[in-house]
């Protein structure tokens, strides 16, 4: 593959979902200052986990967008900890 960087930044131990499991978890000390966070997921295996584990942390919204190229298919997961009042009052 053509990616340029150290291991260390192109690889996790644990693979994509302890790498997405252990976002989520960190975005939840930034809850009120980000209006969405975003992840790719290649694994489409990943997301039931994904989503036991924000609701754990009790997002209030969840977006799954899917996207295919050619013959590769991957997903962008979203989520949000604030209503949708929030959400309409967020200031940029």
């Amino acid at each position: 593959m053509n990616f340029g960087g150290q291991n260390a930044e192109l690889w996790c131990e644990g693979g994509e979902l302890k790498f997405i499991t252990q976002m989520i978890f960190e975005s939840v000390k930034y809850a009120q200052q980000v209006l969405w966070f975003t992840t790719l997921v290649s694994k489409k295996d990943h997301l039931s986990s994904l989503y036991r584990t924000l609701s754990k942390v009790n997002a209030a919204e969840i977006k799954t967008i899917e996207m295919i190229h050619g013959q590769k298919t991957s997903r962008i997961i979203a989520w949000t900890f604030m209503t949708k009042t929030q959400q309409r009052d967020w200031k940029f």
